[in-house]
């Protein structure tokens, strides 16, 4: 299952503020400095496009898929030790302030905290509820 992510107004306005910024950059600096300039304003550009228009969590087969832009992470259902919805500001996968916090372990059983904000949350962690059996 596919979920896309939820996105709040203030990050959009952020991503957007921060692109126009960018591109009024690159077109007032002076010609002897484009090289510089477009070689490092158009990946930024393409980073926050990709991050707005490419977020989104797939609950797969044995995993749950979280992308971010160019970031990603897989959490195996047998790793994840707690679910539970939140709220606050938070930096992390979630691009809004209502969040789910997902508990789980990675190597020698070290606990990491991921933060993701689907646009259901409630028909989100219901369906993972389902694959994730370790939970307490």
């Amino acid at each position: 299952m596919h979920f896309k992510s939820q996105i709040d107004g203030w990050f959009k306005i952020v991503i957007w503020f921060s692109i126009a910024i960018m591109i009024t950059t690159l077109i007032c600096i002076p010609k002897d400095e484009y090289l510089i300039g477009f070689s490092v304003g158009i990946p930024m550009i393409i980073s926050l496009l990709w991050i707005y228009y490419g977020s989104y969590f797939e609950i797969r087969d044995t995993y749950l898929l979280c992308k971010v832009g160019p970031f990603s992470e897989r959490i195996y259902y047998d790793q994840v030790e707690s679910v539970k919805m939140g709220e606050g500001i938070l930096i992390s996968m979630a691009l809004s302030r209502e969040y789910i916090e997902i508990k789980h372990s990675k190597k020698r059983n070290d606990l990491v905290i991921t933060y993701i904000s689907p646009l259901d949350r409630e028909e989100f962690v219901k369906e993972l509820r389902k694959r994730c059996y370790n939970l307490k």
